[in-house]
């Protein structure tokens, strides 16, 4: 080998392809035989080819590069643009997945939209009709309330109890608690606006609140509200009829109730329920100690004299005229009297309505007034004042209807002056007031028993001997 060629060779400079050595021409062609391969290499092998991960077979040993090859060659062959379309198909699918389900999902919320706004729609006209109802329901029902237009009465009468100086709101909160006023709100405002509470007074230049009567009222469930205040407001600028009546000395509540509502003053059903709430504005009728198996507490205290009434008039009204009289009548000198001689006030109208009932005339009830006094501060002489006068007054009562056989049986044991120690459970009348006076300023006698002819003529007695003659000589003459 000439070693200057190689020297001059390497000094040369490069010059293009030339200045590479050329490759020795290849002799013999060669084939590697794989097992599952059959392609022949490419006739051109890079000296430097990619690098792989080495390929472990089933056995898991490492491929040689000559079977890497041979591997490499075997496989087919894809061209650049089918990788392209193969790459360009797999993003194309799934745009028009996520189109598909973008799709679907528009759907759902459109139909969800719909069903939303039915549903909503629905809602609303369901709320509007209910409104609307239930308005048009409290309109009517205040109208029935205002004007009693398509109220159905119940039969049932509700006692309405409006207590002294009661003002609108007051009145108006005790017909809604009794349930004879529905729409409490709209109808407190139209009475307002209708000036049920209060009004303008132009003469006085201030604005004046309206005045209720107190006293107990019947209503029925189909009044109206304007009705039921007309009749327990105050009308005293309203010209009515008016009736004068007399009450007779001696009479009874049941009597003097009877003419009342005989007159149509006021019934005697209202009057009755009308005493108790009346007369606890009285200091005298709360100061009476009603005793067990008592009738009536008023009893007594309704003074028998002459009253104008208005047709039409409410019974507390009445019964204020006729207590009134009686503590007008009633004086301080009476109260001091009545204090000296140990007698309460009750107890002296008690022993004056006996005295009513027991004399003929005025002039017999002093002495008759003696004789009582006499029983009374000689109990341990004659315990019982035996007069006839307190039982027919429990007969009386009974003819009327105003209690049973059960309440007959108490109150006869309580006002039977032949069984009571004493004075009997109340008054027995309406006693005058020279019948009072008679209780306060007895004659002094020495007499405990008396009684009357047929043409009332007073036979008196200091001894019962003396008194069973004077009984033989008017039962024989």
């Amino acid at each position: 080998m000439d070693e200057n060629r190689f020297e001059n060779n390497a000094n040369t400079p490069a010059s293009g392809f030339d200045s590479y050595p050329k490759p020795r021409p290849r002799t013999a062609k060669f084939k590697v035989n794989i097992d599952g391969l059959d392609n022949e290499p490419p006739a051109y092998v890079p000296t430097n080819p990619p690098r792989t991960a080495p390929q472990r077979p089933a056995t898991g040993r490492p491929v040689s590069d000559a079977a890497r090859r041979a591997n490499t060659a075997a496989r087919p062959v894809q061209s650049a643009a089918a990788n392209t379309q193969q790459t360009v198909a797999k993003p194309k699918v799934q745009q028009q997945k996520k189109r598909k389900k973008k799709s679907q999902l528009q759907k759902e919320r459109r139909k969800y939209k719909l069903i939303r706004g039915t549903l909503i729609t629905l809602v609303c006209v369901i709320c509007i009709a209910i409104v609307t109802a239930t308005v048009s329901t409290m309109a009517l029902s205040t109208i029935n309330d205002i004007l009693s237009l398509n109220k159905e009465s119940s039969g049932v009468t509700v006692a309405v109890e409006i207590p002294e100086k009661a003002d609108f709101n007051q009145v108006y909160d005790i017909l809604c608690d009794n349930g004879l006023v529905k729409q409490k709100f709209l109808c407190k405002l139209f009475c307002k606006f209708r000036h049920y509470d209060k009004y303008y007074s132009s003469s006085q230049k201030k604005e004046i609140f309206i005045e209720y009567v107190p006293g107990v009222y019947y209503f029925e469930s189909n009044n109206g509200i304007e009705e039921m205040l007309e009749q327990i407001k105050v009308h005293s600028n309203v010209a009515r009829d008016t009736v004068r009546l007399t009450f007779p000395e001696g009479w009874t509540i049941a009597k003097i109730f009877e003419r009342i509502e005989k007159y149509n003053v006021c019934t005697a059903e209202k009057l009755y329920a009308n005493l108790d709430i009346v007369g606890k504005q009285f200091k005298f009728y709360e100061r009476i100690n009603a005793k067990n198996g008592r009738y009536l507490k008023a009893e007594g205290y309704i003074f028998p004299d002459t009253y104008d009434f208005y047709i039409g008039e409410q019974a507390s009204s009445v019964l204020k005229k006729l207590f009134n009289n009686f503590q007008t009548k009633w004086t301080k000198e009476f109260t001091a009297r009545a204090k000296a001689i140990g007698m309460t006030r009750d107890q002296v109208i008690t022993l004056a309505s006996i005295i009513q009932r027991e004399a003929k005339d005025s002039t017999q009830m002093a002495v008759v007034s003696s004789v009582l006094h006499n029983r009374l501060d000689h109990p341990e002489l004659y315990p019982q004042l035996q007069m006839n006068s307190t039982k027919e007054y429990v007969t009386a009562m009974n003819e009327y209807g105003l209690f049973n056989e059960v309440y007959y049986s108490i109150y006869l044991d309580a006002y039977n002056t032949y069984s009571v120690t004493g004075l009997p459970a109340g008054p027995i009348c309406n006693p005058g007031l020279s019948a009072i006076k008679a209780a306060l300023y007895p004659e002094d006698t020495n007499y405990f028993f008396f009684c009357h002819d047929a043409d009332g003529n007073i036979y008196l007695a200091e001894t019962a001997e003396e008194h069973q003659k004077n009984t033989e000589k008017v039962l024989f003459s």
